[in-house]
């Protein structure tokens, strides 16, 4: 069963669409006009989604679901976009499933994972069906080997981490689950070497 997020209460939703088309607009220069003031932040030559809206975790998982396939779950750096933010919007537009898509959404590659993935790992925010920060954090230590860099990975691990107040060992528990992947193992010295680092901190408190 996938686990649901509610909007918190007397927080204002978006009442615009999260994306904006040229089409949307009187002429072909106001795209860049409104991108130039802030207002958008183009994706492409043809869509932008509205700053605002990237301010929040809600506007966040509007904009990736209006993008991502239909039936797919955002994972890893898309996934790490929704739960963090950032002023750069991801290259790819990373998901889990099972079929192959060819083209591109706003001008970002489809880059598809088929991995297992149990439900207790997956979350609604919105209309968005994304991956928890935890498993996110996971995906992120075990994506190939050119992507992220090791400085950028541990700032985002660290980041959710630090977000979501979950610890090493829970993503050591996912992990385990996943023991055959390709990159486990380097996975598990990641998050082993960040247990110890705060067992030696907590200790050191006590000395």
């Amino acid at each position: 069963m996938i686990a649901s997020t509610a909007a918190s209460a007397g927080v204002t939703q978006p009442t615009i669409p999260p994306l904006l088309h040229t089409g949307d607009l009187p002429g072909p220069l106001s795209m860049n006009w409104l991108a130039e003031f802030g207002t958008v932040s183009k994706l492409d030559e043809s869509s932008a989604y509205w700053s605002e809206h990237a301010s929040t975790l809600y506007g966040r998982a509007s904009i990736v679901a209006a993008i991502a396939p239909f039936g797919t779950v955002a994972c890893t750096r898309t996934a790490a976009w929704v739960w963090l933010g950032g002023t750069d919007f991801p290259d790819t537009i990373d998901v889990i499933s099972t079929s192959h898509f060819r083209s591109s959404c706003a001008g970002r590659r489809i880059r598809v994972f088929k991995r297992l993935t149990l439900p207790e790992q997956i979350i609604k925010v919105g209309p968005l069906t994304i991956t928890t920060p935890a498993r996110t954090a996971c995906d992120l230590v075990m994506a190939p080997d050119d992507e992220p860099d090791p400085s950028t990975l541990n700032n985002l691990v660290c980041q959710l981490m630090s977000a979501y107040e979950f610890r090493p060992n829970d993503c050591l528990q996912i992990i385990k689950e996943h023991r055959h992947h390709k990159y486990a193992g380097r996975a598990r010295e990641f998050f082993d070497a960040i247990q110890r680092e705060i067992n030696n901190v907590t200790a050191g408190r006590y000395v």
